[in-house]
């Protein structure tokens, strides 16, 4: 009878270690950790974007979404065993970066920056000249991440940012 509740108490013992490692497997599965890195990458950007698709390599994921109000792109890149932001790149509709016609002066580009990140410092704005065409650049450091914005020089409207985070 001992025989009996020792085999028990080990089936018992292998049935639950089984179950553990099982378990512990399927918080670490690929489709697990694929959909924390898209869930992280979405408290990132607006809440009317779409998501588009993902790709994973090495231990990166990129996650594409659009908002469809105003068509720019966001390339989320996370790292998918931690789902940690580590950067993020939006890309507009604009198929020409910048413009013939200026507009705006740096400090009109440092307003626009504050306002679309308040907590930016440390703001540095240069126009560059691509051609005939010209954007203005800036870079800037906040609480989460830095940043590079170019701008159209004629509108002031943002054309391109990326954020890299800490």
């Amino acid at each position: 009878m001992k025989l009996k509740n020792i085999v028990s108490v080990l089936l018992a013992a292998a049935v639950l270690g089984m179950a553990a490692i099982g378990f512990a497997a399927d918080r670490s599965s690929p489709l697990t950790l694929t959909r924390a890195a898209i869930a992280a990458a979405k408290n990132e950007i607006p809440a009317s974007c779409d998501f588009q698709g993902y790709k994973t390599q090495d231990e990166n994921s990129l996650i594409t979404f659009q908002d469809p109000a105003t068509l720019e792109y966001y390339f989320v890149t996370v790292a998918t065993a931690t789902s940690k932001v580590e950067e993020v790149k939006v890309e507009g509709a604009v198929f020409v970066l910048g413009s013939t016609v200026i507009n705006k002066n740096q400090e009109d580009i440092e307003a626009a920056v504050l306002a679309a990140y308040p907590d930016a410092r440390d703001i540095a704005v240069s126009l560059v000249k691509d051609g005939n065409n010209s954007y203005y650049q800036a870079f800037f450091a906040g609480d989460r991440f830095k940043g590079e914005l170019k701008f159209n020089p004629a509108t002031g409207v943002i054309i391109e940012r990326e954020l890299e985070y800490y």
